[in-house]
């Protein structure tokens, strides 16, 4: 099995010329482009991947786009301002194992979906980076204080295919919808601390709408993740009233604007997501293996 290590140099904390012995990205696209291509000449590559969020969606879509999620090998070594992705696949026993993805408005993900709050702090952040090179949590940062003094609430249209087949329905003025493959994400946000990337399903995570002070009391809960009851698998009952938890395989959103997919925000006027159960096989302990252009 050939290995082929695939470098952004463009990534949130850098990578510098002379650690790179593989293939470097030039330009957004071009991992998705590399590995679809090469996936389709040989479907048993093992792909070594050194970027960020964003860089490790390519990967998965460029491997799922050619057909190959059964055959080809990913590893992630995090080289991105959040690393979001690589925080829940460092904490899975095993060294190579199957991994869920998702399939989001026609794009594949492996991460989270937001709609939101959410979503417009990450929108935020982004122009921080792009207007002033402020990367990191000190961009997310400045996005939840720049999204805090907007209008607070969206009108939000949910239906959702629970695990077990059940319906789960919302209609009304939500903060933030967040659908979870992965645990993390913001940079460091561990909004939903029960999700598994290899359990066949996704986690819905609604906030309804709340003043801005009842906000500032939950935001570091929401970052924490104690909003969530390890033991019950719920929310929290004295949160009961404001947040919703569902484990789903499918939803639909109308009434959005913009969706977050692993931390690349695109317009949208509704969402809808489903899970790829055991889509892609992942190799955690592949970073040491030859590598090859």
């Amino acid at each position: 099995m050939e290995t082929i290590h695939i470098y952004n140099p463009a990534a949130g904390s850098g990578i510098s010329q002379t650690e790179i012995h593989g293939y470097i990205t030039q330009s957004a696209g071009d991992c998705r482009r590399l590995i679809a291509e090469t996936c389709r000449r040989d479907p048993h590559t093992h792909f070594v991947v050194h970027g960020g969020d964003g860089t490790i969606n390519e990967a998965v879509a460029g491997v799922l786009e050619a057909g190959a999620g059964e055959t080809a090998r990913l590893t992630f070594i995090p080289a991105g301002s959040g690393n979001d992705t690589v925080r829940t696949l460092a904490a899975m026993d095993g060294k190579e194992f199957a991994l869920d993805a998702y399939l989001c408005n026609g794009r594949y993900g492996v991460n989270m979906v937001n709609v939101g709050f959410d979503c417009n702090v990450v929108s935020s952040a982004g122009q921080f980076k792009k207007k002033y090179g402020i990367a990191g949590s000190l961009s997310y940062l400045l996005g939840i204080v720049t999204e805090f003094f907007k209008p607070f609430g969206w009108e939000f249209s949910i239906k959702a295919t629970e695990e077990g087949g059940g319906t789960f329905e919302f209609e009304g003025n939500a903060l933030l919808c967040a659908v979870c493959n992965g645990q993390w994400c913001g940079g460091g946000f561990h909004n939903s601390p029960l999700s598994d990337m290899r359990d066949g399903v996704l986690e819905l995570l609604l906030v309804k709408k709340v003043s801005r002070l009842k906000f500032i009391s939950l935001i570091g809960k929401y970052k924490k993740g104690t909003l969530i009851d390890p033991a019950t698998g719920n929310v929290r009952e004295k949160y009961a009233s404001i947040a919703v938890y569902k484990r789903i395989t499918a939803l639909t959103v109308g009434g959005t604007k913009q969706v977050c997919i692993d931390g690349e925000v695109i317009e949208a006027e509704s969402v809808e997501v489903e899970v790829l159960p055991s889509a892609l096989r992942y190799l955690a302990d592949g970073a040491a293996a030859k590598e090859t252009v």
